[in-house]
């Protein structure tokens, strides 16, 4: 309950949790804080034994994801970690491995380090995919001294897409450059919405305004936040469906002082235009270093294969667009090598296994009466040793999109017809583009170092966290976690 909830471990000293306690079972002793510390510390530890053991035992590989948290009551750096993998069964997993406290300096080495020994105690520093962090000069550091620690033959094509940019993060930067050069034009619009719902009462004028002029919208004006740049977009396009409203309301309200001019308005609807400049700076630096790993996880969708790529290449590069699917051509050429050579696959023998005959099957097995037909097929059926598996996938027609399609069901479905491919998507399709896992710890974190419970020792509050988001977060937020 006080993991649950969230309730401060001191709740068992709290004179009303005694009574009431006594009152349900006069009979019942009320532990101590330190036993339900101590308590909380062995049930996480149970957890943590169980998680080391399922990572282990997964076949594939794992991707990282990675992100820095000052908690503004303790005044202390934490360090999430979290797990990305795709199972036996093909469901995607997320397990945060450490919520831990990091010592200032926060610079690369004490980073680098701190990150290096969490891989290293969950024993998965040999089998990493990638590593998904924020953009910033210190994350962009410390990759080269990850590299370096770990077993570089170990990574996918050598570690050349180890290091994954955090998207959402680019695409922040991309929107609050555009929003800062047209902040002087959407001031008035801003203040606008701040004032018509900085009372019930105005905002109930403001919607009755709406009713008398006939808008049919049921959407009510937001404020934007700083920290949230899409609230920006929620706020803007709200207040253009109002546009009437505001100048109506001017002509009756004479404390209202910051009615938007048409010109304003303009640069509102504007804003999307203005953003693609940022779009082309921001994105194309972002896409020169990740569009390789992205491209060949939107082939490995069947919905899209080549298709897509050839429909948008053309448009991101141009002239260049021809080279830049040779590029990708020769990155899936040599994934399709590596797999082949880590699992140890010899196209011939691979493509033409032989079907157990009669002889090879003892009296206590199953016998299947068309084993022998399957060794018939096996035998007489050509092989096209020329085509690799890729060739072969791509040569299908791409399915219809439809969002009732689950990719991992698909793959999961057709690993018998190509297996090392599946084996590609199996860790290609486990890869977060964001650190939004990571960062959905914090949002935890944030509520469990209360201002009431700002003196809880980092090893209680790591426990706390992990135990709390593996068990009620992801069931509640799973489908946001998994996007």
């Amino acid at each position: 309950m006080i993991i649950r909830h969230e309730y401060s471990l001191s709740m068992v000293d709290h004179e009303g949790f005694v009574e009431y306690s006594n009152t349900l079972q006069p009979m019942f002793m009320v532990v101590s804080r330190s036993t339900i510390r101590s308590d909380i510390l062995k049930m996480y530890k149970a957890e943590k034994v169980k998680a080391i053991k399922l990572i282990e035992d997964n076949k594939s590989r794992i991707a990282i994801t990675t992100d820095m948290w000052t908690a503004s009551n303790q005044k202390k750096g934490y360090m999430v970690v979290t797990a990305h993998y795709i199972d036996d069964s093909w469901i995607l997993q997320s397990k945060i491995l450490r919520f831990m406290y990091v010592p200032c300096p926060h610079n690369t080495e004490t980073i680098s380090d701190a990150l290096m020994g969490c891989l290293m105690d969950w024993n998965v520093d040999r089998k990493l995919s990638t590593l998904t962090v924020d953009n910033c000069t210190t994350n962009d550091a410390a990759i080269p001294i990850m590299k370096d620690k770990l077993f570089s033959s170990g990574l996918m094509l050598s570690g050349d897409f180890f290091h994954m940019h955090c998207a959402a993060h680019i695409l922040n930067l991309i929107v609050k450059g555009g929003i800062s050069i047209l902040d002087k034009g959407i001031v008035n619009i801003h203040e606008s919405v701040s004032y018509w719902t900085a009372t019930t009462k105005r905002n109930e004028k403001f919607m009755e305004t709406a009713r008398q002029l006939h808008i049919q919208s049921t959407k009510v004006l937001t404020l934007d936040m700083p920290v949230r740049w899409n609230s920006t977009y929620v706020m803007l396009s709200t207040a253009l469906i109002y546009k009437s409203v505001f100048a109506r309301l001017k002509q009756r309200e004479s404390s209202y002082k910051t009615l938007p001019l048409e010109d304003d308005w303009v640069k509102a609807r504007d804003l999307c235009d203005k953003l693609f400049l940022f779009y082309q700076e921001k994105f194309l630096k972002y896409w020169d270093v990740t569009h390789g790993i992205m491209a060949v996880a939107s082939i490995l969708d069947p919905r899209y294969k080549m298709k897509l790529i050839e429909y948008f290449f053309p448009r991101i590069y141009g002239e260049r667009c021809a080279t830049e699917i040779m590029r990708l051509q020769t990155i899936c050429a040599a994934l399709l090598r590596e797999y082949k050579i880590k699992y140890h696959v010899d196209d011939e023998n691979y493509y033409s296994r032989p079907v157990p005959s009669r002889s090879d099957v003892t009296l206590d097995e199953y016998v299947d009466p068309l084993s022998d037909y399957d060794l018939f097929v096996s035998r007489t059926t050509p092989i096209d040793l020329g085509k690799s598996e890729l060739d072969k996938y791509l040569e299908e027609p791409v399915m219809s999109r439809s969002t009732e399609f689950d990719i991992l069901i698909w793959w999961k479905t057709n690993g018998i017809k190509y297996p090392l491919l599946s084996s590609i998507a199996r860790e290609i399709l486990a890869i977060p583009v964001t650190t939004v896992a990571s960062e959905s710890a914090f949002s935890i974190g944030g509520r469990v170092v209360s201002p009431h419970r700002n003196r809880l020792h980092p090893k209680t509050l790591e426990a706390l966290v992990i135990y709390f988001f593996h068990f009620y977060f992801l069931t509640i937020f799973s489908d946001f976690i998994y996007l």
